[in-house]
């Protein structure tokens, strides 16, 4: 991917490629989990798949940890300077907890959009933008945004490696996601170029 916004510098192009990275991850994770553990819990002691207190699903199971890092990534994009409501079928929620178990195909459907959502977030970002506080209303409030959108990809990182690792354990071979394409010396050549 490359993004071609009025913010098009080296961090936003590291920043692409972390969120590129961190969804690809977890596209190969979900579409690695066979039908048997889709439902099955990582740490069904700590935190087994059942109605949370306040309505909506709470749990650990692969679709389970698909759809939070999916629906954090999406919501913290929009940062509360807009409103942000899931697309379909992910609206169908009790204060973000899932009210019903989320497909394969629904959750791959999710990364797309959220890889549509970068795409239009980072062609967009201004230094402006970049540097404005969390509003009051978010989780993070008052962190600039740059910095909380720079954290997204770990967090999905960090789901997508604890349902690889589970499947591991569970016996299955995840297929190794697509390698990065540049070679170092060509990737440092072309970070040099976009700064002069």
């Amino acid at each position: 991917m490359r993004y071609t916004g009025s913010m098009t510098n080296a961090f936003v192009q590291s920043m692409a490629r972390n969120f590129e990275d961190a969804l690809r991850l977890m596209e190969a994770a979900l579409s690695d989990c066979p039908d048997r553990l889709w439902e099955t819990d990582l740490w069904p002691d700590e935190a087994p798949t059942g109605p949370g207190p306040h309505g909506g699903l709470h749990g650990s199971s692969p679709w389970f940890l698909g759809y939070h890092a999916l629906t954090c990534l999406d919501y913290d994009l929009a940062g509360d300077f807009e409103p942000w409501h899931p697309p379909k079928p992910f609206d169908e929620n009790t204060w973000s907890f899932p009210n019903r178990i989320f497909t394969r195909a629904e959750l791959l459907g999710y990364v797309d959009h959220c890889r549509e959502r970068v795409r239009r977030t980072l062609d967009a970002l201004t230094d402006d933008a970049a540097a404005r506080p969390l509003p009051a209303t978010h989780r993070y409030r008052g962190t600039l945004y740059a910095v909380n959108a720079g954290s997204i990809p770990l967090h999905v990182v960090e789901h997508a490696s604890q349902i690889r690792q589970f499947l591991t354990a569970a016996g299955i071979k995840p297929q190794p996601t697509e390698a990065r394409t540049l070679p170092r010396v060509e990737l440092v050549n072309y970070c040099l170029d976009l700064c002069d």
